[in-house]
């Protein structure tokens, strides 16, 4: 896969990623977008062959860092070899940009190895993280992971929940 290639893709994702969230969330997504990468594991494993080692390594030192398209398709992209699969999913909605975490396999592949059948722009596949507390039908903030406040006491009512129905 060339890096224009992997760009294409990345965009056409991202856009149908955001498309598909507004229909979920009371945030207004904007179109300026910045990506998060992150390894579904950060460590390496015996399957991983030695330029996968490598280059998680190198991408290891990148997490957190907001990217840019380009920037994206420059790092994930090495000699036409792309992760294999890439969860993406709206993480924070701000006034004027939209961040997106992209959540990659480890294992690099050619394109032609990637599952098409699934995903319209492979290896992407867009994700919405619902809230725990959501409500069928209702629309949520997206920016619910960073709401510690209401995390900490939904998680203090499901834990007085589940004592409650063990005393019973």
């Amino acid at each position: 896969m060339t890096q224009p290639e992997f760009k294409y893709r990345l965009v056409k994702s991202t856009n149908k990623l955001l498309d598909f969230t507004r229909s979920m969330v009371t945030n207004k997504l904007s179109g300026e977008v910045k990506y998060l990468i992150e390894a579904n594991r950060r460590e390496g494993s015996p399957h991983l062959d030695q330029s996968e080692i490598e280059q998680l390594k190198r991408l290891n030192e990148l997490e957190g860092k907001l990217l840019s398209a380009d920037e994206v398709a420059s790092i994930l992209v090495v000699d036409g070899l792309a992760p294999l699969w890439i969860n993406s999913e709206v993480t924070r909605s701000r006034r004027n940009e939209t961040i997106v975490l992209l959540k990659y396999s480890r294992r690099l592949r050619e394109g032609a190895e990637m599952n098409a059948v699934v995903d319209e722009y492979p290896p992407f596949h867009p994700l919405v993280p619902l809230p725990p507390w959501r409500k069928e039908g209702k629309l949520f903030n997206i920016n619910w992971k960073h709401q510690v406040l209401k995390r900490k006491w939904y998680a203090r009512f499901m834990n007085w929940k589940v004592k409650g129905k063990r005393n019973n």
